[in-house]
């Protein structure tokens, strides 16, 4: 009786969402209609799979997202313009790396994940491998004309998730058309065949700005129907005025964790990227960057008048008061923008958690947990998921010589597996495997950590590393930490495809590296305290490494440049202005790259990725 109830209701909410041909305006003033409209679109499929500038995505899979991809000029969205955008295997385009799983929002929701094309946002499954995945359908493709002045992403033939063999039920075709010459947004409907598992939460149609205030949501809880079309119009001119200083990242587009050593390196610098996100000019506002303990004791505090800037402009802050790390432990870097009238406070402040190590130990633990675990644990339906921490250390070269997780259950005794994975990947993904241990039940004690030697110290001279835990069966479960600050460092793995954790925005994952100092000539340590690591990292068109000038007995610094091939793509004589030196990356493609530092007989590597 009960489920005959969910599935009438489910029909009358269907009924109503059809019988609407149009809706809004939002608050900007966007307005959706439909193909039953007599002001409506048209519904005409366009099937680019054939197409020869058609590109089949690769990469999807249970609840994950890739990218990104560039769209052929910058898009009018809302007050703002986008240039490239990342697809989600839950039938969702992003314009960040943004990911997004059961539960799906309303629209729009200021707490979570924004900026996004919500077409079909249900729980679809790419995975094609293996027993449990053969035969699945799904494909994806994204097509954009010769004129460059539309594209479109298609979602064609994508079952829902479900439990069992094989893990995937039912079909749908839908796809995302961007008219340049209207500004529209199209969602069409080819079909749609079965329902999502979960009744609450399962579907979200619709679009939402990066603010997460504005959005325009066509339905929620029901599928659209098929052989339709929903158009979204955006105003020509909106009398909204968004006045919206913003604090966009600190220290790395991510504001993912740093690790910092109180012994060697000297000065962590603070930098932040504050932005104009609203769509009117702003006058000078007040930025401030505080360093705090986890106690809120303020370390160290800078004040900077950011401005003027246009609308949409960003501006680079390093303030002259760098952190000096005397004791180890969690601190947490804080910047806030302060504008009068702001309309979207949520947005002026943004935290990096920084956690100072002492490297004169002979075992240096990397962590982002405190080492209290939620009750119920992590674990992937199915038992062929995992989950990642991404470390950067905090020094170079050292060896990871033991990997831990901290397991809350393992009731089926099926155990797990560790891997470390090097950051050779695209664009700084997770590449090349260069260690992995399977570690027996019967080695586990759950409620705490499991600590497992690698079979060999695996060394690292620069950039970071990726340690996994893998489930090896169904149940076991490893541990999450609710506590802030937050590491933005975690990842899950479904479908053997890394992709975002799906809640790093409010746990951390209890997965720990251990490292340990590599025996160095003197002039080899001298140098690795001179140079810090390359920032922004991800960059586009320069970067910047600080250097203590103190110890530089010479003109200038040898640089060299390595593309992801080992190919020599510069190599010039940089002087140092201040304590850093600066960098032009504009002549490099996207990619993963290395700078080596050569002063006198002492040579630095350091990686970094172009994303433009």
């Amino acid at each position: 009786m009960k489920k005959l109830y969910s599935l009438l209701l489910l029909s009358l909410v269907f009924r109503m969402v059809a019988a609407q041909t149009s809706g809004g305006p939002d608050t900007y003033g966007t307005i959706w209609r439909d193909s039953n409209d007599p002001n409506g679109p048209a519904y005409s499929w366009i099937d680019i799979s054939n197409r020869a500038e058609t590109m089949e995505i690769s990469g999807l899979a249970d609840d994950n997202f890739v990218g990104p991809f560039f769209l052929p000029a910058p898009f009018p969205y809302y007050w703002y313009t986008v240039d490239k955008f990342w697809i989600g295997s839950n039938g969702y385009i992003a314009f960040g790396p943004t990911q997004f799983a059961h539960p799906f929002p309303l629209i729009p929701t200021p707490n979570g994940a924004n900026d996004y094309l919500a077409a079909m946002m249900t729980d679809l499954n790419f995975v094609n491998t293996g027993a449990a995945g053969a035969g699945n359908p799904a494909a994806c493709y994204y097509w954009k004309n010769a004129a460059m002045d539309s594209a479109i992403i298609s979602f064609d033939s994508v079952p829902f998730w479900t439990s069992g063999t094989p893990q995937w039920t039912g079909s749908n075709s839908f796809q995302i058309v961007l008219n340049y010459s209207d500004s529209t947004i199209t969602y069409q409907y080819k079909d749609q065949n079965g329902v999502s598992l979960s009744t609450l939460d399962y579907v979200t149609v619709g679009i939402e700005n990066a603010s997460g205030t504005i959005g325009l949501q066509y339905a929620h809880d029901a599928y659209p129907p098929t052989q339709y079309a929903i158009r979204f119009y955006q105003p020509s001119s909106s009398t909204l005025q968004i006045n919206d200083a913003a604090s966009v990242y600190n220290d790395n587009p991510t504001s993912g964790a740093r690790f910092v050593s109180r012994n060697v390196g000297g000065a962590f610098s603070l930098q932040s990227m504050v932005k104009n996100a609203g769509n009117t000019a702003l006058g000078s506002f007040s930025v401030t960057g505080q360093v705090k303990t986890l106690t809120n004791a303020t370390v160290v505090t800078n004040t900077f008048q950011a401005g003027p800037l246009a609308a949409q402009q960003s501006q680079l802050i390093n303030y002259t008061n760098p952190f000096i790390p005397t004791n180890a432990g969690t601190f947490r870097y804080i910047n806030t923008t302060t504008l009068a009238g702001d309309a979207v406070p949520s947005n002026d402040p943004c935290t990096l958690e920084l956690q100072v190590v002492d490297t004169t130990l002979t075992d240096i633990e990397l962590k982002y947990d405190n080492g209290i675990a939620a009750a119920a644990g992590i674990s992937w339906n199915g038992g062929d998921g995992g989950c990642a921490n991404y470390f950067i250390p905090p020094f170079y070269p050292c060896d990871v010589t033991k990997v831990s997780a901290h397991i809350v259950a393992d009731p089926n005794a099926v155990g797990y597996s560790m891997l470390v994975l090097d950051d050779d990947g695209p664009n700084g993904s997770a590449g090349t495997v260069l260690d992995s241990i399977s570690v027996a039940s019967g080695s586990i004690i759950t409620g705490t950590f499991t600590t497992s030697q690698l079979t060999q110290p695996v060394r690292i001279d620069s950039g970071g590393f990726y340690v996994a835990w893998v489930m090896n069966g169904d149940g076991v479960a490893l541990g999450q930490n609710q506590v802030t600050p937050l590491s933005n460092r975690a990842f899950e793995i479904l479908g053997g495809v890394l992709a975002d954790y799906r809640y790093r925005e409010v746990e951390d994952l209890m997965i720990r590296a251990t490292i340990s100092r590599v025996a160095t000539g003197i002039a080899e340590n001298t140098a690795e305290r001179i140079f810090g690591p390359v920032y922004p990292n991800p960059s586009s068109n320069r970067i910047y490494v600080d250097v203590d000038n103190a110890l530089i007995k010479a003109p200038g610094i040898l640089v060299r440049i390595f593309d992801a091939t080992g190919r020599i793509v510069s190599s010039n004589l940089t002087p140092v202005s201040g304590n850093r030196i600066e960098l032009s990356t504009s002549e490099l493609a996207n990619g993963l790259y290395t700078a080596r530092f050569s002063l006198n007989a002492a040579e630095v590597s350091r990686k970094f990725t172009i994303a433009r």
